[in-house]
């Protein structure tokens, strides 16, 4: 079981969204949820204000179960296995904004000033991405 337990279907006190954290000890997932109440009478003269802290706790079986039973779900950890090298995408980019350029040079159904508006984007993008490529060397 991960660190982290989401709640997916509202059970208890817990809602969806709420996040419970594993202990020091390994033995107990806790929800720690705050509330805060202010207000100010009709006659602003008198204020009322409290704030409520509870802690639930269960424990790492029954965490299981609820995780079974649609309740919680562990936290995926993002694990990165796919590496792309920067310079490699910029090369894919400036393959991609060249291929547009040449789409819009063939585009004569576009009004002159759109397309001049998109060569000169598309080229100064890939200028930008050229300029970055040159900072490998």
């Amino acid at each position: 079981m991960t660190k982290t337990l989401h709640v997916i279907d509202p059970f208890f006190i817990a809602e969806i969204g709420d996040i419970f954290e594993l202990d020091e000890t390994g033995n107990t997932y806790s929800l720690v949820k705050s509330e805060e109440f202010y207000k100010i009478a009709g006659d602003e003269t008198s204020e009322v204000q409290s704030s409520c802290t509870s802690t639930f706790s269960i424990s790492t079986d029954y965490a299981k179960k609820l995780v079974k039973d649609g309740y919680l779900e562990e936290e995926v950890e993002q694990k990165n296995t796919t590496f792309r090298n920067v310079f490699d995408e910029i090369n894919d980019l400036i393959n991609k904004y060249t291929n547009e350029l040449n789409d819009v040079a063939n585009q004569k159904d576009l009004p002159k000033c759109v397309q001049v508006e998109k060569e000169t984007v598309l080229n100064n993008l890939i200028t930008m991405l050229n300029y970055l490529k040159d900072l490998k060397k």
